[in-house]
């Protein structure tokens, strides 16, 4: 990241802190109605931990019989959520051009030192043409996606084809920059996301990753900037109801040495 773009970030984020907008700030309401698109109901089905306790680890719907594969753009210090579908006899695909991770000594786990993108270009691959190179495209539709990209979640899931999305029987993604659901520049298009993914899957749990600096607060709406979200389809499991409580048994905090943040109710009342 340039130093331009560097300073410009920490002064956004300044300005957020301060409650302060760099583009017109989004009624409350309007944030208000793209929470209910996302909010978590409770399902006919248990939910697992993937991936061990802290960072790297997710709450899962355990509907995991005949899925074989697992794609995973991006890539941390800690692969615990891919070895772990690996004892489940599932391979991951990982693509992250930024690292030179080596899981040779895994034959479960395939990496690809791309970055996925919302097109093939350069050192970045789409999501379809990295699936097409690595499984049988046309027969599989039982997959999961484990997605953690920095913020560039919100166009590599525009850039999805509606049959391509519906591969996936279960999507975990760790979404970034959530605070600017207040901004209006922004607004549109995380919320064009949530409408895209609700239309075809269940939102089953959310949790803050807790190691950020900031939380954003306006009246009765609390926005942590990065959290985690499960995602099953819509096939595959019977809404019961929307009455869920958190925090999960199952959540443990990303940064074991910060006190965990608890989603806030907005989100789930």
């Amino acid at each position: 990241m340039g130093l331009r773009k560097t300073i410009k970030k920490k002064i956004c984020k300044f300005l957020l802190k301060q409650n302060i907008f760099t583009s017109k700030k989004v009624a409350d309401f309007k944030v208000k109605e793209t929470l209910k698109i996302i909010k978590p109901k409770r399902i006919d089905i248990e939910h697992i931990r993937i991936g061990g306790k802290n960072d790297g680890g997710y709450i899962v719907p355990n509907d995991l019989n005949n899925i074989r594969f697992c794609f995973s753009p991006g890539v941390g210090n800690i692969s615990n959520f891919e070895k772990d579908l690996a004892q489940k006899n599932i391979k991951s695909f990982l693509a992250d051009y930024s690292v030179d991770t080596n899981f040779s000594n895994n034959p479960m786990i395939d990496f690809e030192k791309k970055f996925v993108g919302p097109t093939t270009h350069n050192n970045f691959i789409s999501l379809k043409d990295w699936m097409m190179t690595k499984i049988d495209y046309e027969k599989e539709k039982e997959l999961i996606l484990q997605m953690d990209i920095e913020g560039d979640e919100y166009d590599v899931i525009h850039s999805i084809d509606i049959n391509t999305l519906k591969k996936f029987r279960i999507i975990l993604i760790e979404f970034h920059n959530l605070h600017y659901l207040f901004d209006d520049f922004y607004h549109n298009k995380i919320t064009n996301i949530f409408k895209k993914l609700s239309e075809f899957f269940i939102c089953t749990h959310i949790h803050p990753n807790n190691d950020v600096d900031f939380i954003m607060d306006s009246k009765t709406i609390t926005i942590p900037p990065v959290m985690e979200f499960s995602f099953l389809r819509k096939d595959r499991a019977k809404v019961l109801d929307d009455n869920l409580v958190f925090p999960n048994s199952l959540d443990q905090p990303n940064n074991p040495n910060k006190r965990d943040i608890i989603l806030p109710k907005c989100w789930f009342y």
